[in-house]
């Protein structure tokens, strides 16, 4: 069996049915979210993550889901999250930025989209977003250290990207109440992230490196 490559022939495909016809009526939505409806995604490469928001999701509700997983897999899917939509409810205030990504960018494969018109608190999300920069700062200076030692300075520029970009999502949610649609856009608003060709001589890619790192804090201090 072929990979589904294109977010077209998933959404078009009888995959929306396969779930209901798995999970019956405990199954309220599935649909796509996360990495794969965003820029560079690789579908040859990469998986298509799917969600589903269930009426209970006591194990022995989703002991079908096993069977279903290795399906999935042929068809280049695997399985995301299940969420109930009490969770959805009430975890607002403690995972404001991933509710926001899921509510912005999310293809339905069955039943409606999910989080429909979430607004987060400004304060959980200012808050997380910090606290989440903070991490990723501790994890890229131990990613720093690698380079010549299993990474190129490319590598790296590269995952400090990654990294920060989902944060940037909701950092610049912040400033204008607009989610951003590409990455064109991220790095108008950041330009200091935005990746280049690293330069060859040493000194100058610690001396970007120094950049990055400064910027990162002074964005931390913002907030």
């Amino acid at each position: 069996m072929k990979k589904i490559l294109t977010l077209q022939d998933l959404t078009q495909s009888s995959w929306g049915e396969r779930f209901h016809d798995t999970f019956g009526a405990n199954l309220q939505a599935a649909f796509l979210h996360g990495n794969c409806l965003y820029e560079g995604f690789d579908a040859i490469h990469e998986s298509w993550q799917v969600s589903l928001i269930l009426k209970s999701d006591k194990p022995s509700e989703l002991q079908n889901s096993h069977k279903l997983a290795r399906e999935m897999a042929k068809d280049n899917l695997k399985f995301g999250y299940f969420f109930t939509e009490e969770f959805l409810q009430t975890k607002q205030n403690d995972y404001p930025l991933e509710f926001l990504h899921i509510s912005q960018k999310n293809a339905p494969l069955f039943g409606n989209a999910p989080l429909a018109g979430f607004t987060p608190n400004a304060d959980a999300l200012r808050a997380e977003c910090k606290h989440e920069l903070v991490n990723r700062k501790l994890h890229l200076l131990r990613e720093f250290s690698r380079i010549q030692a299993g990474i190129t300075p490319m590598d790296f520029f590269i995952e400090f990207h990654e990294e920060l970009l989902p944060i940037l999502h909701g950092i610049a949610y912040l400033q204008s109440s607009v989610y951003p649609q590409n990455r064109v856009e991220i790095y108008q608003k950041f330009p200091a992230f935005e990746v280049q060709e690293p330069p060859l001589d040493y000194k100058q890619n610690v001396e970007r490196a120094d950049q990055f790192f400064a910027a990162l804090d002074q964005l931390i201090q913002s907030l």
